[in-house]
C-alpha cells in the first residue's frame, strides 16, 4: 500500500497544469474570436462607409443635375453634350480631402478611374484617346456631412448603344438596348417606360451614366453607377391632340414640322379620335401627314394632369370658371393678362417658326382646378404670355384678341376653344403641343393678326418637373 501511494504522487500536479493548458486555449480561443469578431465587424462597417459614400456621390451627381438645383449648385449647363470618350464626353466631379490628388484621368493616379475604358471604347488604351475627354468642376458644401464622406470622384456621361460593358478572354463586349448591333455613336434615351438608341441626340429622356468611386482611409473601395433619366416626359405626336372632334378656320396655321432650333422629329399637325375639319379653310401641315383623325388617342388626360398638379402653382382657389390675369397670391383671378411663366426671347422666320433663342426664359407649371378662361376681347388689353406648362381641369377658353403667345405644354381634360374679337390685328403663338381630353374649335376667319401653333417637343420637355429619376442601379467591380 506505501508503494501505491509513493507512485501516485505528481498525479495532481500534472492534472493542473492540463487543466491550466485546457483553461488557457480556451481563453485564448475566445480572445482570437474576440479579435476576429472585431475585424469582421470592422471590415463590415469600412465596407458599408464606403458603400453610402459611394451612393452619397451618385445622389449628389443626380441632384445637381437638375436645372433648377440653385445658384452655384446645379451642373446641368455643364452636362456632356458629346458622346463619351469625344473631347468633353465626361464630367468628373472631384471630392478631394486635404491636400490629396484626385485625378481620375491618370493611371498611375490612387483614385484611377479604370471603368470608363469597360464602358467606351479606348482603341487598347487605358484612357480615351482624345485630348479634353473630360471636364471637372469640385463638389459642393451644401452636400458635405460632418465626417466628410469619402467619395472621391463621380463621373457623368452620356449612355451609349454599348455602355455598361465589360472584358472576356481579353475581347471588349458591348451591351445594345433595342436589339440592333451596338453602335458608339448611337445615344440611348428614355421614353419613361423604355431605353432605346437614338442616331442623333435625344428629344426626350436622355439617359445618362453616374458613375462613383468611395475609398475609405483604411482602403475600403466600393464603385456604384446609377443611370438616370427625366423622370417625367410627354411623348410628342402631333402639334395639337384631342380625343374628340378638331375644327380649324382659315386664321389658324397649325404645324406638326418641328422649330428649326429643336432636333425633335416631326410629326402630325392635327391628330383627334374622331374627325378633323376644316371649315374655314384652315392650314394645318405636318408629318407623315398632315392630319390623322379617327385615330387611337393615347393620354389619360386626368391621370397626367394629377400627377403633375402637385408640383404646379394652382391659380384658382373655387369656383366655376376663373379669367385669370396674373394678381393675386394665389387667388380667384380676374382681368385679361396672364402671365404664365417667362417667356424666352426668340427669332420668328415667315411662317412663325423659331429659328434662334437669345434668351431662353424661365418654364413654370400652373394647374386650374376648373374651367379657365385666358384673355379678353376688348382690344387694346395686354397679350397672355407664357412658358412651361398649363394643366386645366376642366374646359380652356383663350381669347386671342390682344395676342396668346407659349411655349411649352397646354393639357386640358375637357374642350379647347378658341376665340377672338374679329377685327384684332394681334399676332398669336404657340410653340409645343396642345392636349385635349374633349374637342378643339378655332374656327376663326378674316383676321387681320396670325395665329401660329407649332409643335417643338423641345419646349415640351423642358417646362416638365426636372429631376432625373434612377433607371438602373448597379455595383462595379473596381
Amino acid at each position: 500500500m506505501r508503494h501505491k501511494k509513493q507512485q501516485e504522487r505528481g498525479v495532481a500536479l500534472i492534472m493542473a497544469l492540463i487543466a491550466l493548458l485546457i483553461v488557457t486555449s480556451i481563453g485564448l480561443s475566445m480572445m482570437y474570436m474576440a479579435d476576429t469578431e472585431t475585424s469582421i465587424n470592422s471590415n463590415y462597417r469600412d465596407e458599408q462607409t464606403a458603400y453610402y459614400a459611394a451612393q452619397a456621390g451618385l445622389e449628389e451627381g443626380r441632384d445637381r443635375m437638375r436645372s433648377n438645383a440653385g445658384t452655384g449648385i446645379t451642373i446641368s449647363a455643364s452636362l456632356p453634350a458629346a458622346l463619351p470618350g469625344a473631347a468633353g464626353g465626361a464630367l468628373y466631379i472631384l471630392n478631394a480631402t486635404g491636400s490629396e490628388s484626385v485625378a481620375p484621368w491618370t493611371t498611375t493616379n490612387a483614385y484611377f478611374d479604370n471603368e470608363v475604358c469597360k464602358e467606351v471604347d479606348c482603341s487598347g488604351g487605358q484612357v480615351p484617346p482624345t485630348s479634353g475627354w473630360y471636364t471637372t468642376v469640385t463638389t459642393n458644401s451644401t452636400y458635405a456631412a460632418s465626417p466628410v464622406l469619402p467619395y472621391k470622384w463621380v463621373r457623368i456621361t452620356k449612355k451609349i448603344d454599348r455602355s455598361a460593358s465589360g472584358w472576356s478572354g481579353g475581347t471588349q463586349n458591348f451591351m445594345y438596348v433595342d436589339g440592333k448591333a451596338a453602335n458608339a455613336s448611337y445615344s440611348v434615351c428614355s421614353n419613361g417606360t423604355n431605353e432605346f438608341a437614338s442616331s442623333t441626340s435625344c428629344v426626350i429622356g436622355t439617359v445618362y451614366m453616374v458613375t462613383a468611386l468611395a475609398v475609405t482611409p483604411a482602403g475600403t473601395r466600393r464603385m456604384m453607377q446609377y443611370e438616370v433619366a427625366r423622370g417625367q416626359i410627354i411623348p410628342v405626336d402631333a402639334a395639337i391632340d384631342t380625343k374628340l372632334a378638331q375644327a380649324y378656320g382659315s386664321a389658324l396655321n397649325v404645324t406638326g414640322n418641328t422649330d428649326p432650333v429643336c432636333s425633335a422629329p416631326n410629326v402630325y399637325g392635327g391628330k383627334s379620335g374622331s374627325s378633323i375639319s376644316t371649315p374655314g379653310g384652315g392650314n394645318v401641315t405636318g408629318s407623315p401627314a398632315d392630319t390623322l383623325p379617327n385615330a387611337t388617342f393615347p393620354y389619360n388626360v386626368a391621370a397626367m394632369i394629377s400627377k403633375m398638379q402637385g408640383s404646379a402653382t394652382t391659380i384658382d382657389t373655387g369656383g366655376t370658371s376663373v379669367t385669370w390675369d396674373g394678381s393675386g397670391s394665389p387667388g380667384t383671378y380676374r382681368g385679361p393678362h396672364a402671365v404664365l411663366g417667362v417667356v424666352p426671347t426668340v427669332t420668328y422666320d415667315g411662317n412663325g417658326a423659331i429659328t434662334a433663342i437669345t434668351a431662353p426664359g424661365t418654364p413654370i407649371a400652373y394647374y386650374s382646378p376648373n374651367d379657365l378662361i385666358l384673355g379678353t376681347s376688348t382690344i387694346g388689353g395686354t397679350p397672355v404670355n407664357g412658358q412651361g406648362v398649363l394643366l386645366v381641369s376642366g374646359n380652356l377658353t383663350i381669347d386671342i384678341t390682344n395676342g396668346f403667345n407659349y411655349f411649352g405644354a397646354i393639357l386640358v381634360s375637357g374642350n379647347i376653344t378658341f376665340t377672338a374679337n374679329s377685327s384684332t390685328s394681334a399676332n398669336s403663338n404657340i410653340h409645343g403641343m396642345i392636349i385635349g381630353g374633349g374637342q378643339f374649335n378655332s374656327n376663326l376667319s378674316n383676321l387681320s393678326g396670325s395665329v401660329f401653333i407649332h409643335q417643338n417637343a423641345c419646349m415640351v420637355q423642358s417646362g416638365l418637373d426636372p429631376s432625373l429619376s434612377v433607371v438602373a442601379a448597379r455595383e462595379l467591380m473596381y
